[in-house]
């Protein structure tokens, strides 16, 4: 490993996890922002001050995401020796980060990126473009012939102005509404025009104004790096470490987290299940580290009779968001939990031990009557010569 490599600690994990993050299939619609870890600790090599940023000191990221916020592709900035850049070229850091960001989507399949003022430049646009990739952005303009900022302002809000290049067909628009703003597009243009409501402070009414359909597909698809930052400071643990590679790798598991969930509300919808069905994220979370505690576990000593509560994490245990004791239960309910554990920590077949405990149902075949426990899953099953349902229950 290269010393020239600032994480070189983290280098074979990113790189894992990255390679995880692209065997997911991107979405149509990607965005190209930047993110920023917070540590403000005294490692001073990569870390960055961005101004306005709601953590203005930390690590940053280059990220490119889907519309929904899933994390598809990322680098860590390192400053000036960076991997990113090889060599100057025409397209500057921004657009090298953009060109490597994009790199792994395939070529001529009608992708889209969408970015800000600080990646676009028609030159990106254009190489963009030889590759079947479409963009839309911001941009500044100086030397576009476009009608100034005060011209626009006379004809009113919702006014704009369109120059088109003629060899590669790029279409800039300038469009005032209560500023000006331009937005460059290989595939947009301002054709068909909306009409949104607007608020007018001057009048106190709700007014109609004319937007360019380049303005409302950027507004559409361009959140999806800010959706995923709102998702990461969601559910959060706090850690404290004086090494400050742990703060990068803890962030990249919060994300792996997020997309594992994204991923599982993605298989949902297109299995149709109903929104009281699927988990949201505060349960999604529980469950999941429920099952990582469990999944592949083994007791060194089994322990005799019925466990404690303390034993094993279930699903009726607190860890469980499904189900949570409220702080007047203070006494067991009369009919026995339905619950069952999770299905991966069921079936990982390692110390699932049957124990002796008092007489109950057998949670499989439903019509017998045990006196064996699971001591991993902590329900009763059928074990005897006649009837195994402890093997069918952790096997079928």
């Amino acid at each position: 490993m290269e010393k020239k490599d600032k994480l070189w600690k983290l280098r074979l994990w990113l790189n894992s996890f990255r390679e995880r993050c692209l065997q997911v299939v991107p979405e149509e619609h990607n965005s190209v922002d930047e993110m920023m870890i917070p540590f403000k600790g005294r490692f001073s090599n990569i870390k960055q001050y961005m101004r306005g940023k709601p953590h203005p000191w930390g690590f940053k990221l280059w990220v490119r995401t889907g519309i929904s916020g899933m994390l598809c592709h990322f680098d860590v900035y390192q400053g000036t020796v960076d991997g990113i850049r090889q060599a100057k070229s025409e397209l500057g850091l921004s657009g090298d980060v953009v060109m490597k960001l994009a790199s792994t989507l395939p070529d001529g399949q009608n992708y889209k990126i969408y970015g800000d003022n600080y990646f676009t430049c028609v030159p990106l646009v254009v190489k963009l473009l030889e590759r079947g990739i479409h963009y839309v952005g911001t941009a500044s303009l100086p030397n576009c012939n476009l009608e100034d900022e005060k011209s626009l302002k006379k004809k009113g809000r919702g006014s704009f102005d369109v120059r088109v290049e003629g060899n590669h067909n790029i279409c800039t628009v300038k469009w005032y509404d209560n500023r000006a703003i331009t937005l460059v597009s290989s595939f947009a243009g301002p054709e068909p025009v909306q009409k949104i409501q607007c608020w007018d402070k001057a009048t106190k009414t709700i007014i109609d104004v004319e937007r360019p359909y380049i303005v409302g597909t950027y507004n559409k698809h361009m959140g999806g790096v800010d959706l995923l930052d709102s998702f990461a400071a969601k559910y959060k643990f706090p850690m404290k470490s004086h090494r400050w590679y742990i703060y990068i790798f803890w962030h990249t598991i919060i994300l792996a987290v997020i997309n594992d969930w994204l991923l599982y509300k993605r298989d949902c919808k297109a299995l149709k299940m109903t929104k009281k069905e699927i988990l949201n994220r505060r349960q999604f979370q529980a469950q999941l580290a429920s099952s990582l505690i469990l999944v592949n576990t083994h007791n060194t000593s089994p322990k005799r009779g019925q466990p404690s509560s303390g034993d094993t994490v279930t699903s009726g245990s607190p860890l469980d968001p499904q189900k949570r004791p409220s702080s007047s239960d203070v006494s067991p309910p009369a009919k026995r939990s339905s619950d069952h554990p999770r299905l991966d920590v069921r079936k990982d077949m390692i110390a699932h031990f049957p124990v002796k405990t008092k007489r109950g149902c057998c949670r499989h075949c439903n019509n017998g009557y045990t006196n064996t426990l699971c001591s991993k899953c902590n329900v009763r099953l059928c074990f005897s010569d006649k009837k195994n349902c402890l093997r069918d229950y952790h096997c079928k």
